[in-house]
């Protein structure tokens, strides 16, 4: 069939699978410096091997460094620390906030106080994200004067803002 129109010619189907490889490491979450006030930033989970109300367990901050930005409480369902922003976030000013936190027993029973703490520790690091936040003015307005016959292209004076990301980027 040399020389006739799709003589030379075939069709067929091919499949092609896409197979994935270890190519990306494992990255903790960063918060967006954006996140509100008030919204749940992280979660952290201690296992007790109790059953019921024996195993119900409390959260606790240890008061230093980075803790005065967040809150933790307790999800009754599943025993998780949920930690909340209490203080707005700003990455050009803090890039990650260190503190650890207590996890207790809620019920205590005194026949085991002697045992020693009812508590273990952790350790959390929250890592801040960059937001692109808009350029912001020097002042809050400016005034300038003109003559009404002033000729077309005169400067008549300048307004000047910044752009307060961490890359500094020119502002038009």
């Amino acid at each position: 069939m040399g020389g006739q129109l799709g003589g030379l010619a075939g069709t067929t189907t091919i499949n092609i699978t896409l197979s994935d490889v270890n190519d990306n490491p494992p990255r903790f979450s960063k918060i967006p410096e954006s996140s509100t006030v008030g919204s749940a930033v992280g979660r952290i989970k201690a296992h007790d091997l109790d059953i019921g109300k024996n195993a119900e367990v409390e959260y606790t901050i240890v008061p230093g460094d980075g803790g005065a930005m967040f809150d933790i409480t307790t999800n009754e369902h599943n025993q998780e620390g949920i930690i909340i922003l209490r203080k707005p976030l700003d990455y050009e000013t803090k890039k990650a906030y260190t503190f650890k936190v207590d996890a207790s027993n809620a019920h205590l029973d005194p026949r085991f106080q002697s045992s020693g703490a009812f508590k273990d520790t952790a350790t959390v690091k929250i890592n801040v994200l960059d937001v692109d936040e808009p350029p912001v003015f020097n002042k809050p307005s400016y005034v300038m004067d003109v003559y009404e016959d002033t000729p077309a292209g005169t400067i008549i004076g300048a307004v000047t803002a910044q752009d307060l990301d961490a890359s500094s980027s020119p502002v038009r």
